[in-house]
């Protein structure tokens, strides 16, 4: 069943990555077209003399070479292989012009994507009844509405420029075809150039409206982003579940380490303490558990259980357990308090064992 669920949050890093790899990004072609015509424009005011040059002296040779009286295969390739060299030095610079701006428009929009799931075919695309609907889309009508504006401004760009140069159009009739050829291409010239530059225009308007429904068609409803951030960070129950599994694990090792404990200073009852020290392997006493109410209980339990010594200091208790982790060593600011407490419990010991 579909979410009726409004989209009103903006869509997540993830989700923008998402659409980057399936080629879903806010790019105008409009812009490509413009830039291209202008720079089509613009090459042939610079290059295109030397494009009608190389065309001049390519049909020079042609004519040239059809009065060969020896005109054989080896005369009919060479000359080809010439043509050909001649048309390329006029005609590629232009063509590497148009590739070049071609490819400077498309990464200014989007950098540089290459996208492997927009290559495979789509075939929900064929369906005819999700076809109408786009037909009759908000997009579609906006699409629509900027080629008529399109149209009706290169209409009008052009039809106020042939009425202004009315007068030397009907003068080119008494001109020569070299005068025609450059009074036309200079209005030609003109028009196209007014035509590009308010095409460009128009181009980057619609990039700012392909961004913002870029945007918009990426927005989630705020159980996406909740439904996301599960995925991402992990159900958060899951989360809790694995923590106490944890926290239980640790609390078996340390409960595990008691028996090997020296002395269990309390509070007397609401914290322990288990500390341990042996001279011979350790800088300093060392805290192998501790804990409050009843994990304190359980220490003193096995503490009692293993004949470990239990000596009720309230404040250092308290010390120890709140600025102290397990298995870290004893700060030098307490060795004096948990020196006397070590001192009593081998005192102790020694009394034991004298008996």
């Amino acid at each position: 069943m579909k979410s009726t669920e409004e989209k009103t949050e903006a869509a997540t890093p993830k989700q923008k990555k998402e659409a980057i790899q399936k080629g879903q990004v806010a790019k105008s072609q409009d812009i490509n077209s413009a830039l291209i015509l202008l720079a089509g424009v613009l090459l042939l005011l610079f290059l295109g003399g030397s494009m009608i040059f190389h065309m001049k002296d390519t049909m020079g040779m042609v004519c040239k070479n059809l009065f060969y009286e020896d005109f054989d295969a080896d005369t009919f390739v060479s000359l080809i292989m010439n043509i050909s060299m001649k048309n390329l030095k006029g005609v590629l610079p232009i063509l590497g012009g148009f590739m070049i701006v071609g490819l400077i428009a498309s990464y200014s929009q989007v950098g540089l994507v290459f996208s492997r799931k927009a290559l495979i075919p789509d075939f929900k695309r064929l369906n005819p009844i999700s076809g109408a609907q786009k037909l009759f889309s908000k997009r579609s009508l906006v699409k629509t509405a900027m080629a008529l504006l399109k149209l009706s401004i290169m209409g009008g760009i052009a039809f106020i420029s042939i009425k202004n140069d009315l007068e030397p159009l009907m003068e080119l009739l008494s001109m020569r075809t070299e005068a025609i050829f450059t009074s036309a291409s200079g209005l030609v010239f003109g028009i196209t150039l007014k035509i590009s530059i308010i095409l460009l225009i128009l181009a980057l308007l619609d990039f700012l409206y392909q961004r913002w429904q870029h945007s918009k068609d990426l927005m989630m409803t705020k159980n996406e982003v909740k439904q996301e951030a599960k995925q991402t960070d992990g159900d958060p129950m899951i989360k809790a579940r694995i923590k106490n599994v944890q926290r239980e694990m640790s609390r078996k090792r340390m409960m595990q380490a008691i028996p090997e404990a020296d002395v269990v200073v309390t509070n007397p009852t609401h914290y322990a303490v288990a500390l341990k020290y042996d001279a011979a392997t350790m800088d300093a006493p060392k805290v192998i558990g501790k804990g409050v109410d009843l994990i304190a209980l359980k220490i003193r339990e096995v503490a009692a259980k293993h004949d470990i010594p239990i000596v009720e200091d309230r404040i250092l208790a308290r010390v120890l357990y709140s600025s102290i982790e397990i298995n870290s060593d004893v700060p030098p600011k307490l060795y004096q308090a948990v020196a006397k407490v070590l001192s009593y419990v081998y005192q102790l010991r020694n009394i034991v064992a004298n008996r």
